[in-house]
């Protein structure tokens, strides 16, 4: 008999903070879009030398914001 394993075993803990790539990859945007986001939407940021942080629960709460009623 084959038995499945439906926990992944060397999954690793998923971090409260997500880069800017995978933002950019997640949504399918351009640079320069997040940047607008940042710079005028209002979109939290962290900034450690030249790499750009997002906290999830922020960018979900700011993402939450322009959620429509239709």
């Amino acid at each position: 008999m084959i038995h499945l394993v439906t926990d992944k075993v060397d999954e690793k803990p998923q971090s409260s903070f997500i880069d800017r790539k995978t933002i950019l990859e997640s949504f399918g945007i351009s640079k320069s879009t997040l940047q607008r986001w940042m710079n005028d939407k209002g979109l939290k940021y962290y900034k450690v030398d030249r790499r750009v942080f997002f906290k999830r629960d922020d960018f979900n709460s700011w993402l939450e914001t322009y959620r429509s009623e239709n």
